[in-house]
């Protein structure tokens, strides 16, 4: 699975699709009478429900591609406008027809083979181009509805909700009461707390053709990961007006993870290196880069990217994708190096936590995608990993952020919303409580599989602040 495209459409815009010779005659072969199902039990499709918000995970010669699709009226298959549907009876088929400025025009069909459940459909998937079909593969969708037995919420109150103006929120970093909100395309959003009010925006910056992932504030200083600079610096010290200083660093890369500790900033970038940055920034205003990490035996043209991550105690924890999980001593910041890995099968490594438990050094580690886990990794002694428990939900529901706050662990699980765990037994990760932000209603849902709650932070007032991609920042009290 790709991690750049997957909020959109995965793997599946990436292979070439130029222009070629225009004059062939049109095949079809993403038309539904072009698929055979003479082998499939299609018996089930009468009681599927053909509405909704579906999330769905290609598999195309061994790796996998989630993605969404929604029933709705206006309905989306992997953020493309449907354009056919024939539902009922036996049947079960959708196609989505798309075409790039300057390139052929694309279809994306999904024929339905079996159904055990009225919420679940197997099937074909193809992609084609002009007609021609250039990916094949097959597929499960899942209807998304809240895990069984639920409420809205439990062990959580809800304390005040607010809707960014426009784009879809996926950060959030609380400094000096002021909450500091990356929307991606639509940039930064600022907003003035207040514990008993609704958080009033006081300022908003928007990049031009770029897309903004992640914040950090230290002091007066605010830096924000682009896919496109790498990262932005600005002024904060009036929130009201933040003002713009320098992009670092003086070549353009793609950053995505950021996060801080002490006097170092450390930003997590994929291409066109896939390397770590790590700045000296005890003078926030004044970044100075020490090092540019690689990982020493990672491979970047196995997609072993660095997205995620953080550090603790002089060790650099990174969320390092197809790579699984890095260790690293920063202990000499000019000279990092290796100190062991943790991997395991299709990893797709990005949010980490990390902390002392007890005795133990613990890195709380999550794959993102379909089948997304927590795993419990004591990491006391790097080149000797273990894992020591797991959380998990349901395959169609992914984590995209984690924030530990001593033997708490709060989990931005997406369509699952906010999850708290109690980590003090790392052998035994146990639920707490929750709260169901993920609603099939909110505008936009069905469009991304990255969708519902995005990020969270406990900055240490007494709340719990958290993006949902549709409904804004998000903020949280526990009994």
């Amino acid at each position: 699975m790709n991690r750049f495209l997957v909020a959109t459409t995965g793997a599946l815009f990436l292979a070439t699709t130029g222009c070629g010779n225009t004059e062939e005659p049109e095949k079809k072969e993403c038309q539904l009478e072009a698929f055979d199902l003479s082998a499939c039990d299609r018996s089930g499709f009468a009681t599927v429900k053909t509405d909704g918000i579906w999330h769905v995970n290609v598999s195309l010669s061994g790796s996998t591609t989630p993605g969404a699709m929604s029933l709705r009226e206006q309905g989306f298959l992997f953020g493309v406008a449907l354009t056919e549907r024939q539902l009922g009876g036996d049947t079960f088929f959708l196609g989505s027809d798309f075409q790039p400025t300057g390139y052929q025009p694309l279809r994306f069909a999904l024929a339905g083979c079996q159904s055990s459940t009225p919420d679940q459909v197997k099937g074909e998937f193809r992609r084609c181009v002009s007609g021609a079909a250039d990916l094949k593969g097959t597929f499960e969708a899942v209807r998304l509805s809240r895990l069984a037995g639920e409420a809205e919420a439990s062990g959580l109150e809800l304390v005040s909700e607010v809707a960014l103006p426009r784009g879809s929120p996926v950060d959030v970093f609380v400094a000096g009461g002021y909450a500091y909100v990356a929307a991606q395309a639509d940039g930064l959003f600022v907003y003035k707390l207040d514990g008993t009010a609704v958080p009033e925006k006081v300022a908003e910056v928007t990049p031009v053709n770029d897309i903004w992932h992640q914040v950090w504030v230290k002091g007066q200083t605010l830096y924000v990961s682009s896919s496109v600079q790498g990262i932005h610096v600005y002024d904060v010290s009036r929130p009201q007006a933040p003002k713009w200083l320098k992009t670092l660093p003086s070549s353009a890369v793609e950053v995505w993870g950021l996060f801080g500790e002490g006097d170092r900033l450390y930003a997590m970038s994929p291409s066109p290196r896939a390397e770590v940055l790590i700045y000296d920034v005890s003078a926030p205003e004044s970044p100075l880069l020490k090092s540019r990490y690689i990982v020493e035996d990672s491979n970047p043209n196995a997609s072993e990217l660095p997205f995620g991550g953080m550090a603790f105690d002089n060790r650099l924890y990174i969320g390092h994708w197809r790579y699984g999980l890095a260790v690293a001593d920063v202990t000499d910041v000019t000279k990092p190096s290796s100190l062991g890995r943790f991997r395991y099968e299709n990893a797709t490594s990005r949010p980490v936590a990390v902390g002392k438990i007890g005795n133990q050094t613990i890195a709380f580690e999550s794959s993102e995608g379909w089948g997304s886990r927590v795993r419990a990794l004591d990491v006391t002694d790097p080149k000797n990993i273990t894992e020591l428990g797991r959380y998990e939900l349901r395959p169609e529901s992914t984590v995209s952020g984690l924030t530990l706050v001593g033997s708490r662990l709060y989990v931005a699980h997406n369509v699952d919303g906010l999850r708290v765990l109690d980590v003090s037994d790392p052998r035994n990760l146990r639920p707490v409580a929750y709260y169901n932000t993920w609603r099939e209603t909110d505008p936009g849902r069905g469009r991304a599989f990255l969708d519902g709650l995005s990020g969270v932070k406990v900055p240490g007032d007494g709340l719990i602040y958290a993006t949902d991609t549709s409904r804004g920042l998000l903020v949280f009290r526990e009994p």
